[in-house]
């Protein structure tokens, strides 16, 4: 790798300035041929300090990227064109910056205005496989003149990916961080998530060559998005109305023109299993439409899941903004084979926008796939899911099951087909929040061996869960970047247990094509010829490792010791991590921390599974699921069942002091946690007396758990409001 060599002398002194030449943004993002031929897109700068010069292509303020770890809790973006370039993209002269430095935004990127020439030191680094380039401090910016505003290149979308949506490096790669134009692309699919507030869009070009419309900028966020970013021209105070303004298109809409900027979220030949190359407009004025097709929206199925006797309504609001609808028409199929031109068709009938058409019921188990099509008076025909999805349900005895919420059927992408909904299911809980455990909640279904996990969190009920208790839980299901999450309402403990036996899973490379079926789930990573899993990777990073078959290369990431909001959510019971950093900064380890080591061996470790970041990672949930271990470790107990005696918590809500009473025993050694919904241990005190006065001042206003233990037992749980 080509190093930018810093005065030896210098980095000796620390608190000198250095001298050293800018590179160009071409040089930072050039990579040969030779390597994008196998499969290798990284910068030849990859990890070096830098400085460099480049033209601001978008304005500071209209990043729309929410970030827990950002004060302000906007994680602010920019985009540079080389100054070489004189405004105008080419190959290889276009990067992302990430415009905050540790945990800080960086003013002068936030204030940076489309035309002004910056000049940065910072660290070359990527985000699954796109190259970023990210400030050393806050004071690593400044503002050394303007130009006139960066323009665009014309380039097809088979450039960038390819009909699966996989990217193309050899030709794609060279338009990465560039602000280019797409012209005559057509809708395949509207993706909504983050509960409906966020959209994106595939539109595919003549050839079938299909792209990602993202939404890291203002301009993609509809009117049911709060806006985040402290600096953004649609904040009240800034005149705006404190949302996106964004109308998401319809499936078949034509764009003429698409303008925006590249980012990669790599698949194919790199091992990742992102979205390939991605577009991202920033302005209004990025979206042309041409012919408008009829709008399918408000799509209903009735029942939501039926059994053998039950046919199925669909309905549908289904209008045209620039002429009228001549036909609805509903397509189903119960053969899991069909393709979509022997589906049966039924003509919907309407009253008004409203359009409704019955499918008939079918036998226990039968997976049925339906999808509309509208045509208006100009022959322009619209598809509802898109052209490469369907609709779907399977035919239940007894109601929806977790399998049907993780299951992405037969379509292509991995979300829930039930995203957006709200949901009922019934499994057993595999992870809680009990002291000596994952810290967060999970259900399985009892049956299945795939599919068959969820996470749960947001109610206090789930508190009062232990491992084996089988419950049934209301929810919304929300997709958090890939990843299955149930906003629960209400939870039912059915007061029966059952204990769910991990999944025995290979840690070899088929892995990653298997880890959609396993999320959430339950599983134990071993060898099958009964032989040793190693640590393979001991520091990946974030508090991730690698672990192993002996003698392999390839492994599974493990997530352990860190606790960082919704960013990392692993055991603080769990011994063997990656780096002592996270003793001290990520969470409180409950247990002695032993430093990941390739010396290191174990039978088996079993986990929940959980993705973020493009990876699936296993979380074990304390010592106990590290299987004979190759150094001692520390094991400390875990209740599988509450035993609830009468504590009185009050004032509730409280202000800054709640009082924990218990006039019917002994409250010595007894201790007493405090939980947030996300399942984050908070503080924790101990309780000397029967009548115990616990200052809660730091605790800001909001709903939590308190859990008071008796030798590792939980004897009481309940919920507390803080309210000052």
């Amino acid at each position: 790798m080509k190093k930018i060599l810093l005065s030896i002398v210098t980095i000796a002194l620390g608190g000198l300035a250095y001298a050293q030449t800018a590179v160009s943004l071409y040089d930072i993002s050039y990579v040969s041929p030779q390597d994008l031929a196998a499969c290798n897109d990284s910068s030849q700068y990859l990890g070096d300090t830098v400085i460099t010069r480049g033209i601001v292509v978008v304005p500071g303020n209209l990043s729309e990227v929410a970030s827990g770890s950002i004060t302000g809790g906007s994680r602010p973006f920019i985009f540079l064109v080389d100054t070489a370039a004189n405004g105008a993209p080419g190959p290889f002269k276009g990067i992302e910056v990430m415009g905050a430095a540790g945990n800080t935004p960086v003013a002068a990127i936030e204030s940076a205005q489309a035309g002004d020439i910056l000049e940065i030191t910072g660290i070359v680094g990527s985000f699954e496989n796109s190259l970023q380039l990210t400030p050393l401090s806050s004071s690593s910016v400044t503002l050394i003149g303007a130009t006139s505003v960066p323009t665009f290149s014309t380039i097809p979308v088979g450039d960038l990916n390819d009909a699966n949506r996989v990217n193309i490096l050899t030709t794609g790669e060279q338009w990465e961080g560039s602000f280019v134009e797409f012209q005559n692309v057509t809708v395949t699919a509207v993706n909504f998530f983050s509960g409906g507030s966020r959209v994106s869009f595939d539109v595919v070009d003549a050839n079938g060559n299909q792209i990602n419309i993202s939404d890291r900028f203002l301009a993609q966020r509809t009117t049911s998005h709060s806006v985040v970013n402290p600096n953004s021209p649609n904040l009240v105070t800034n005149g705006g109305t404190g949302t996106g303004t964004f109308i998401p298109p319809v499936v078949g809409t034509v764009f003429s023109s698409l303008k925006g900027l590249v980012r990669q979220s790599a698949n194919g030949c790199t091992g990742r299993t992102g979205r390939g190359y991605e577009l991202n407009p920033f302005d209004s004025t990025h979206y042309t439409k041409g012919a408008t097709p009829p709008a399918i929206t408000n799509v209903i199925r009735t029942p939501q899941v039926p059994n053998a006797t039950q046919s199925v309504t669909i309905t549908a609001d289904i209008f045209d903004n620039d002429g009228a609808v001549t036909s609805a028409t509903l397509f189903y199929s119960a053969d899991p084979a069909a393709t979509r031109a022997t589906f049966t068709s039924v003509n919907m009938t309407n009253t008004g926008i409203s359009y409704s058409a019955t499918i008939p019921a079918f036998p226990l188990d039968t997976l049925v796939r339906y999808f509309i099509e509208a045509t208006d008076d100009s022959a322009n025909v619209s598809t509802f899911p898109g052209a490469t999805n369907d609709e779907f349900y399977t035919v239940r005895a007894n109601g929806l099951t977790i399998v049907d919420i993780q299951n992405p059927g037969p379509n292509a992408n991995t979300d829930s087909p039930y995203s957006g909904q709200t949901v009922t299911f019934t499994g057993a809980v595999t992870a809680t929040l009990n002291q000596f455990d994952l810290g967060y909640v999970y259900i399985q279904d009892t049956a299945a061996t795939e599919y068959a996990g969820v996470y749960v969190t947001g109610n206090a009920s789930l508190a009062g869960l232990s491992r084996g208790d089988v419950a049934t839980i209301t929810g919304t299901v929300v997709e958090n970047f890939g990843f299955t999450t149930i906003n629960v309402t209400n939870v039912v403990n059915n007061n029966r247990t059952f204990n769910i036996t991990p999944i025995s899973v290979t840690p070899d490379s088929n892995f990653a094509a298997k880890g959609e079926m396993y999320e959430g789930m339950l599983i134990s990573v071993d060898d099958p010829n009964n032989g040793k899993i190693d640590v393979i990777r001991p520091n990946l990073n974030f508090g991730e490792y690698g672990i192993g078959l002996s003698g392999s290369t390839d492994f599974i990431r493990v997530l352990s010791g860190r606790v960082n909001g919704t960013s990392a959510q692993s055991s603080l019971n769990v011994s063997l991590i990656s780096d002592t950093f996270y003793i001290n900064n990520d969470g409180v380890m409950n247990v002695p921390g032993i430093l990941a080591d390739t010396a290191q061996d174990m039978d088996a470790m079993i986990g929940i599974l959980w993705y973020s970041f493009g990876n699936f990672k296993l979380t074990p949930r304390n010592n106990g699921d590290i299987i004979n271990f190759s150094e001692p470790l520390v094991y400390v107990g875990l209740s599988e069942k509450n035993t609830n005696i009468e504590l009185k918590y009050y004032p509730n809500p409280a202000k800054n002091f709640v009082t924990i009473e218990n006039t019917s025993a002994d409250m010595n050694n007894m201790e007493a946690f405090f939980f947030n919904l996300n399942g984050q241990l908070l503080k924790s005190t101990s309780l000397r007396n029967n009548i115990n006065v616990v200052n809660v001042s730091d605790l800001n206003n909001g709903v939590y758990i308190i859990r008071v233990m008796n030798n590792n037992e939980v004897v009481s749980t309940s919920k507390l409001v803080i309210s000052k």
